[in-house]
């Protein structure tokens, strides 16, 4: 979360691979099918609570439910086509490096080969068929995050409905996803968040300092649950038996 630009995600593959010994392109075909689901769940969200901020201001409804389903379209066919798209992409590498004449190079073949592991990683995760059950969970899981955001904001003595925390919150988080942030995503959530809740009539000065503290807060939550599972897993008997086999190696 605090390095910019989403390339902290880089940490989930590499600590799945410490934790339960997966592989690093393991670890990247299910962030990118994790970071889909939750894409998806968010549109979706952002299209169904549309439907009550369009009583609450003017805007055009028809297109913003044409874009939303066009990215959702787009999220399911690159979602489908993933293994295609990843091996297309390892073919390009080589046709680059005939192209400059160089076919040898170490880090264009390194590339192409983990494209490849990638893709057959992702063809069995899709292979699971477990599209349905990942919904759900997903579904679960971000109506738990808007709850958060709802109690988190009445706790600040606001009284707005809980599709309106929806509605500026899906927006917050859609800017949010844009890899442009700077150290922590500080700017852009804030900015995003401000967009969404002027949008379903909440003062300039509330939304910014909601916020402001929802990142905080985000921090706060993150650092703390952190910190305990880290400590849980050091001292768990999986991590203190690896460690044994280690040291015996």
């Amino acid at each position: 979360m605090i390095l910019p630009s989403k390339i902290g995600e880089l940490a989930y593959p590499y600590l799945l691979n410490k934790i339960s010994e997966t592989t690093i392109t393991e670890g990247l075909a299910s962030l990118i099918a994790l970071r889909g689901y939750d894409l998806l769940i968010i549109l979706v969200s952002f299209i169904f609570s549309s439907l009550w901020v369009q009583t609450l201001f003017e805007f055009n409804l028809l297109l913003t439910f044409l874009l939303a389903l066009l990215f959702i379209t787009l999220i399911l066919m690159i979602f489908f086509y993933m293994t295609t798209l990843l091996v297309g992409c390892s073919k390009v590498l080589s046709k680059i490096s005939k192209w400059v004449g160089r076919t040898d190079l170490k880090p264009i073949q390194w590339a192409q080969r983990k494209l490849h592991e990638i893709a057959e990683d992702f063809y069995a995760i899709r292979a699971r068929r477990t599209y349905l059950q990942v919904t759900l969970t997903s579904l679960l899981s971000w109506v738990s995050v808007f709850w958060m955001f709802y109690a988190f904001i009445r706790g600040f003595g606001i009284e707005i409905s809980f599709l309106k925390v929806v509605f500026g919150s899906t927006v917050a988080l859609l800017i949010s996803i844009l890899p442009i942030s700077a150290f922590g995503n500080w700017g852009i959530l804030e900015a995003g968040w401000t967009i969404g809740f002027l949008m379903v009539g909440l003062p300039k000065e509330k939304a910014i300092a909601t916020g402001l503290w929802i990142h905080i807060a985000v921090f706060m939550v993150c650092a703390i649950l952190g910190s305990y599972f880290l400590i849980t897993l050091k001292l768990s008997p999986f991590s203190l038996e690896k460690k044994t086999e280690d040291k015996n190696r």
